[in-house]
């Protein structure tokens, strides 16, 4: 169906609006003068479409013998609808959202990684959007933005009075990360150069919305070309290293006493892997505790860093890891590090071991799902991303491998949303917290009702971020690592998450020595940290479904009052900032 866009109505002159639209569209189609439109967002729409015709799919989905523009559901006359179609900033003229997702490839993560620039014109599942903001050696998150807190020396409880007197110490010790701009390594200058710089200038305006754009306009370019201070290369707290060395002690002590019950002395090497070294004081506190205190498992035993940076990296990171081990009398030789990516792991590894995971679950990519709100058929969130670089919320039917393995395990365990459908408390709180509550739980009777007045969503649910990447984390343990005893904890929530969908992420950035939260994932990728929080009881169980192996969660306080030297990190009052702090963090080992 064609729509002609000469039909809008909250115009003065038709025919004059529809000649300035026309000339806007040509200019969007030529690129000339083109201006980013800030009136909507990239989640303001949601568009339904069929994703099974795509025969350029780098996951090579079978061909359709339908037409490209097949809809993917009938379509029926809304009269708001309509109104909303062409009388207010639709963002594709005169096309159907089926038409524009079918204009662009699709492409995943691992493609996006051999790119220097940002991609335009492609598609692509919501993990693989997250997963290349994050992880893209050439200007994801990861690759510049991230330094992680390290004290020059460990804190000494003992002489500090409480936990007031250790905050104002640790904030000192935070001087050293002044003025660290002239430190920036050269790969993030030839980064900033390779970025693409708008030249805009905008000419004075006398509507009010467009002299808000080009104020966003401009403080976006001031974010991109900002220089690096303090704050702009983000520091990371991680328990490791602000109680060093105690904290790593406290696993050393679980390690060594499971090794031990596991039936693996004398017979077996010890054996630890850690996904992702930090800088590597973890696995010196580690080593130097079994060193001091069981020599004789210290001879056997064996360190190995799985580490997803670059070679060269890689490289200075073992030259510096091995150092550290020297300078603190420890052996080089126990540590090897792997310079990939778990979820590139092809090795199998059938000698018993220990693997830590620390902090890693909160940057693992999740799939976007929405259901249909009358059906409640789940469909797969894509992030489209045009010509411009603007992106856009697509749905379709057809579900990635580890989508519908997720969601096939979760209506398989004993927290299935499907058998927990009509309870009239779960609708209730939806409309006071609809993000608290499952998108299958609430009334589709008020979605309905919703999406009449406000048909931005194609009759689709609020979403749910779904940790597809944890589920492929786990299947990777269970087939590579068959007898791992594994160690992970993370935050088990978070504040501030992303408004609009069920388990969203907190999205945030560092502007001006200020963290900024932001209320969309779909955002300059590289410039933003994307952290989900980890729902412990239902990864247990699909942990256990995955590796038949049992688990037991605890919380940071359970754990570490077990296994921590409590008198060492205590203050003059008796407060135990290491057992106090990291409230909303979660222990879960097997």
């Amino acid at each position: 169906m064609v729509r002609v866009i000469a039909k809008r109505t909250l115009f003065k002159s038709i025919k004059e609006a529809t000649k300035k639209l026309e000339t806007v569209n040509k200019q969007k189609d030529k690129g000339e003068s083109f201006h980013h439109e800030y009136s909507i967002r990239p989640d303001t729409y949601a568009f339904k479409v069929s994703g099974s015709n795509d025969t350029r799919a780098i996951t090579q989905a079978k061909k359709s013998s339908t037409s490209s523009t097949t809809a993917a559901a009938p379509v029926t006359f809304n009269f708001i609808e309509y109104i909303y179609r062409y009388t207010t900033n639709y963002p594709f003229g005169d096309k159907s959202p089926q038409e524009i997702y079918d204009e662009y490839p699709l492409t995943n993560s691992e493609k996006l990684s051999r790119l220097i620039n940002r991609p335009k014109r492609v598609k692509m599942t919501t993990s693989d959007f997250i997963e290349d903001s994050l992880y893209n050696p050439n200007y994801g998150y990861f690759s510049k933005e991230v330094e992680i807190y390290q004290p020059d020396l460990p804190f000494e409880y003992n002489n500090i009075d409480d936990i007031d007197e250790f905050l104002n110490v640790w904030q000192k010790s935070y001087s050293k990360y002044d003025n660290t701009s002239s430190k920036l390594p050269a790969t993030i200058t030839q980064q900033k150069k390779n970025q693409e710089v708008s030249v805009f200038t905008p000419k004075p305006s006398k509507s009010k919305y467009a002299t808000l754009a080009q104020k966003i306009h401009q403080s976006d370019l001031q974010a991109s070309q900002q220089t690096h201070s303090r704050k702009s290369i983000q520091l990371w707290h991680t328990p490791t290293e602000l109680f060093q060395p105690y904290y790593g002690e406290a696993i050393a002590r679980y390690i060594l006493v499971n090794y031990k019950l596991n039936g693996n002395y004398p017979y077996n090497d010890l054996i630890i892997y850690e996904m992702g070294g930090g800088n590597g004081t973890l696995m010196c506190n580690i080593l130097n505790y079994i060193k001091v205190n069981q020599p004789d498992i210290y001879a056997r035993t064996q360190y190995k860093i799985i580490e997803i940076s670059s070679q060269l990296v890689n490289k200075q990171m073992t030259s510096a890891f091995k150092n550290k081990l020297i300078n603190q009398g420890l052996d080089s030789d126990k540590l090897t590090i792997y310079n990939k990516s778990i979820f590139k792991w092809n090795k199998l590894v059938d000698d018993p071991c220990f693997f830590i995971a620390l902090e890693v679950f909160d940057n693992f990519a999740h799939d976007l799902i929405a259901y249909d709100n009358i059906s409640g058929e789940p469909y797969e969130g894509k992030v489209l991303i045009d010509q411009h670089g603007d992106f856009y919320q697509f749905f379709t039917k057809e579900l990635s491998y580890y989508s519908n393995m997720y969601l096939t395990l979760r209506e398989n365990s004993s927290y299935s949303m499907l058998k927990q459908q009509g309870k009239i408390l779960d609708k209730v709180k939806a409309m006071v917290k609809p993000d608290k509550v499952h998108p299958l739980l609430h009334s589709s009777k008020q979605l309905e009702y919703k999406h009449m007045f406000f048909p931005f969503k194609d009759n689709l649910t609020p979403g749910e971020f779904i940790p597809t990447r944890l589920i492929e984390f786990f299947q990777i343990l269970n087939h590579k690592f068959p007898q791992h005893s594994l160690i992970t904890s993370d935050f088990n929530q978070l504040p501030k998450t992303i408004p609009g969908a069920f388990n969203s992420p907190v999205v945030q950035t560092v502007l001006q020595d200020k963290m900024i939260d932001v209320s969309t994932y779909m955002c300059h990728q590289g410039y933003f940290d994307i952290m989900f929080a980890t729902d412990f009881d239902l990864a247990s169980e699909l942990y256990k479904k995955l590796t038949g192996k049992v688990v037991r969660i605890e919380s940071h306080e359970e754990f570490l009052n077990q296994w921590g030297d409590l008198q060492a990190t205590s203050t003059k009052t008796g407060e135990n900032p290491m057992v106090d702090f990291y409230k909303n963090v979660s222990f879960m080992v097997s």
